[in-house]
């Protein structure tokens, strides 16, 4: 639930969004986001990025929430649209359900015992002594008791939230017949002949052996029958919550404030024209211009089913940006959606010629030449990755000499601890 504690860092309690209500599934990132990687977008209204059926989403509890769900390593320009979305998405979905749990009536059920349970495993996964903890807090102007009570807060929220679903979704029942069928394709039947089972008794030293000429090698059906059941029981109250969700969300008043954003929910919506009408603005606004939103222009035409216009934003975003490979690889793959394979060649030999000793897209190269069938473009390709992989050996191979070197000459017997680097990175 909570970020790791880092040295002289603030303790930060967050709201925590429950899994199957996420859209596209972000959580379980780190704390950390890169926002050079691509361009905010310009917020219309002042403090307020969204509302939602009349409740605002504000600035600051978005941007709060993105910044720990995200990801430890710098995210793409063609990355950071999807994850941005999808955060807020979530905010969304989170006021949507909280609404209804009000309509509802439904009241939160968590124990003193819940609230200690997690306030220990504060302490046990920041190796603190609860003097320690309260120390750190005390740094902070926060206490022990405000920390408790915005555990209980979230342990509320994620309640009551986990009850809406759970009640608005309804129940749902499990056949034999859907088990049976899970169980057949989970563990098809496998017959061995018996000479070789007595081969296999033999070995381990088991005298008896079967006296059918074929020996069945699954698990019994009762033995697994409780196992499947819970799997397709999970499997349907996921698909019921999200088809819920889904419904709750058509019928909502939603409104972003954030150009981009918007103009990736009209995109993600079907709402084609709208989102292109908006990219096309985002492109031609020098102070915010990305090379995603070329590429998001062109999908928008590609769901209008205007292939000239779609070419075109490929086109003009590389004369813009001609070394950004993302754009480059999605304006292959679409000249080979539109059977321009010669032409989607180019494109490859383009990113290939410029890839240098990038290993990462080397790989994507062969993979994407591999779907082409474009053979001898792919073993071009799958020799520099090797002949790069080989160089990676070559530079790490004096690098584990010194280290070994070092620690032949330490004063100490005592062997280094593992992961140094990362954790001071920490």
């Amino acid at each position: 639930m909570f970020d790791t504690l880092r040295n002289n860092s603030k303790i930060v309690v967050y709201i925590v969004v429950i899994a199957f209500i996420i859209s596209g599934g972000f959580m379980g990132f780190g704390a950390y986001l890169n926002h050079s990687s691509g361009q905010q977008g310009q917020v219309q209204r002042s403090g307020v990025i969204a509302d939602v059926n009349g409740q605002e989403i504000t600035q600051q509890e978005y941007l709060s929430l993105l910044q720990q769900q995200a990801p430890n390593s710098s995210l793409s320009s063609s990355q950071i649209i999807p994850f941005r979305y999808n955060v807020l998405s979530a905010l969304i979905e989170r006021k949507l359900v909280l609404a209804q749990a009000d309509e509802l009536k439904i009241k939160p059920d968590v124990a003193d015992s819940d609230v200690q349970e997690n306030y220990d495993n504060i302490l046990k996964q920041n190796d603190l002594t609860e003097a320690e903890l309260s120390d750190r807090l005390a740094e902070q102007g926060y206490s022990v008791e405000q920390l408790k009570a915005d555990i209980r807060s979230n342990l509320e929220t994620n309640n009551i939230i986990s009850k809406t679903i759970k009640q608005s979704a309804g129940e749902v029942n499990v056949s034999d017949k859907e088990i049976e069928d899970l169980y057949k394709n989970r563990y098809p039947e496998k017959k061995v002949e018996a000479a070789d089972s007595d081969q296999a008794a033999a070995k381990n030293g088991n005298e008896e052996t079967p006296d059918k000429d074929t020996v069945q090698t699954r698990p019994a059906l009762a033995d697994v029958k409780s196992d499947l059941k819970t799997e397709i029981t999970q499997k349907k109250q996921n698909q019921a919550a999200n088809s819920w969700l889904k419904t709750l969300k058509s019928e909502a008043d939603i409104e972003i404030y954030d150009p981009v954003l918007n103009a990736y929910h009209n995109y993600k919506t079907g709402k084609y024209q709208a989102a292109a009408d908006e990219f096309s603005t985002l492109t031609a606004n020098e102070d915010s211009d990305n090379p995603a939103y070329y590429d998001y222009l062109a999908q928008s035409y590609q769901g209008l089913n205007k292939p000239e216009q779609a070419a075109g934003s490929y086109e003009a975003g590389l004369e813009k940006y001609p070394e950004n490979t993302e754009l480059r690889f999605s304006y292959a793959q679409y000249l080979n959606s539109q059977d321009k394979k010669e032409a989607a060649l180019e494109q490859l030999k383009e990113i290939s010629e410029a890839a240098g000793d990038d290993f990462m897209t080397h790989y994507q190269l062969f993979m994407m030449y591999n779907n082409l069938d474009a053979k001898e473009e792919a073993q071009s390709e799958l020799t520099k990755i090797q002949n790069l992989s080989e160089k990676m050996k070559d530079k790490q191979a004096p690098d584990a000499e010194t280290n070994d070197s070092a620690n032949q000459d330490s004063d100490t017997t005592t062997m280094p601890a593992e992961n140094t680097d990362t954790n001071s990175a920490e």
